[in-house]
């Protein structure tokens, strides 16, 4: 299966920092910076729409020491309500955290997750990237890094952050079947519930940890066909990955952290990115996709 994806648009967010996550509800973007101390909201053409504090942080960027790392959100219902959950990596313990915003007020709550975090220790280096609802599921995508070269894709409910002792859990190790120029850890997903498929967001960095940032490489978009199918049997291996660099040369130095599905359609999906360029800057690009055989 072949891919053919398309440039439609591409922002440059120079006073919005470290974009990391992107989410699309009823017409509007939710867009997150792992550093930054508002949650921004877009309309489908970029336009600013509002903001939402998250934290009480005066500068554009949080420290790193102190930032809580907002690396992954999905939309989903908490007692009848549309809410976006955001959670930090949970590199540091000062990570394990979370923040819940109820949609119709933008009303703001801050959580932990640390007891769910304890019970992934299995994974020798934890830095949760990504996050997206598949049907009764919720998988998180943990990133590995050069000295620490496995990706990982966490199953559980999205109800996990209220039951953090027994939500279940699976972990499979993400394998990638492709010569690539170098590691690429994953740093985001997107399930495309018509088709069964779920995208998988991947980018070279030259750092070996989970906590220092490095040179960005290239960013990937990957693809698992059926993957309902393979959720709690194993391993999961990529059916297929396109090196962003070679779709459009704006691509080269972003490393891609957000993805979310806009609409679907016969003639492809439509998807807007979120990328970070490591100097206080986001970039938005919306492109299409059509797979084929």
């Amino acid at each position: 299966m072949k891919a053919i994806i398309t440039l439609l648009k591409s922002l440059l967010l120079s006073a919005y920092p470290s974009g990391s996550s992107i989410d699309y509800y009823n017409g509007h973007l939710y867009i997150i910076g792992d550093d930054a101390n508002i949650l921004l909201v877009l309309d489908s053409n970029y336009n600013e729409v509002s903001t939402v504090p998250f934290f009480d942080y005066k500068e554009k960027r949080i420290p790193k020491v102190k930032k809580a790392d907002l690396e992954s959100a999905v939309i989903l219902d908490i007692d009848g309500e549309k809410s976006l959950l955001a959670l930090g990596s949970a590199a540091t313990k000062e990570r394990e955290t979370g923040v819940v915003l109820r949609l119709r007020d933008n009303k703001v709550q801050h959580i932990s997750y640390a007891p769910f975090v304890n019970r992934l220790r299995q994974i020798p280096e934890i830095n949760i990237e990504g996050a997206t609802i598949a049907g009764p599921h919720l998988m998180l995508a943990n990133r590995g890094n050069k000295n620490n070269p496995v990706n990982n894709i966490i199953t559980t409910t999205p109800d996990f952050w209220q039951r953090q002792e027994d939500a279940p859990i699976s972990i499979s190790q993400l394998i990638i079947p492709f010569s690539l120029a170098g590691f690429a850890g994953i740093s985001e997903l997107c399930y495309i519930e018509q088709e069964d498929i779920l995208l998988v967001v991947l980018s070279s960095e030259n750092t070996g940890n989970a906590y220092d940032d490095g040179t960005i490489g290239d960013s990937y978009i990957g693809w698992i066909k059926n993957v309902s199918r393979k959720l709690n049997k194993g391993d999961i291996l990529l059916d297929g990955i396109v090196n962003l660099s070679d779709v459009d040369p704006v691509f080269k130095g972003e490393k891609l952290e957000g993805v979310c599905l806009a609409e679907a359609t016969d003639n492809g999906w439509y998807l807007h990115l979120v990328a970070d360029n490591d100097q206080g800057e986001s970039r938005l690009f919306h492109i299409k996709i059509l797979l084929g055989d």
